[in-house]
């Protein structure tokens, strides 16, 4: 992984994510399904001749992970590496969120790894709240996960994220119409943010506030 970062590093880019909820790979049932496996350096060219993934031996991706990783190795380590910020993806709970502001990371994504690896983990839109009050300004805070409409982003910033990602309706509309049809899924969500927005009475990003979303279990709870 350090020649990885260093990489990274040199080709410009701006921050190093580590993913860190998946010590090891949960039972993808549906992946078994269709026999689908990758191997552990994927690239275009495997892409290209995905005929031949199917050959590759199931525990290969099991082999890049490092369940021994812990906050006393694994943080450090990066840092004595790279001069980048480091931003933690697959926070679920308070406690590490706190962890990571007292380990000097610079952010961190809110995620389950869409629901793939332990799929009975909380869902990232119910713990957001609760982890942006903990932390205050001291990180920032991303989230993810079951984004599919603009309407999903609004409830997150609403929420306290400082930005949300996307993952799964990039890839299909990458799928569909290559680079065109991600520019078509990231241009929908814009419109339909736009439109939540609007009747919402937001004018720009910063008119979107916490009490502009209400969990249904207040009403719930008057009935």
């Amino acid at each position: 992984m350090g020649s990885l970062i260093k990489r990274a590093e040199a080709t410009g880019y701006k921050a190093i994510v580590l993913t860190v909820d998946i010590p090891v790979v949960g039972k993808r049932y549906k992946g078994f399904r269709c026999t689908f496996s990758v191997p552990p350096h994927p690239n275009l060219k495997q892409a290209l001749e995905s005929t031949n993934l199917s050959k590759i031996s199931p525990d290969v991706v099991d082999r890049i992970h490092d369940p021994s990783a812990t906050w006393d190795t694994l943080i450090p380590w990066v840092r004595s590496m790279t001069s980048l910020p480091v931003v933690l993806k697959g926070i679920l709970t308070i406690e590490d969120a706190k962890l990571a502001v007292e380990y000097g990371v610079d952010g961190i994504i809110v995620s389950n790894h869409g629901g793939r690896q332990l799929d009975g983990a909380l869902a990232t839109i119910e713990v957001l709240p609760e982890i942006v009050s903990a932390v205050g300004d001291d990180i920032e805070v991303y989230v993810d996960g079951g984004v599919r409409f603009g309407s999903d982003i609004f409830k997150a910033l609403a929420s306290g994220a400082r930005a949300v990602f996307v993952g799964r309706p990039v890839l299909w509309g990458l799928a569909y119409q290559g680079e065109e049809g991600v520019f078509k899924v990231l241009n929908i969500f814009k419109e339909e943010l736009k439109i939540t927005m609007a009747l919402s009475g937001c004018a720009s990003l910063k008119d979107i506030v916490k009490e502009m979303v209400v969990h249904e279990s207040l009403y719930r709870s008057k009935l």
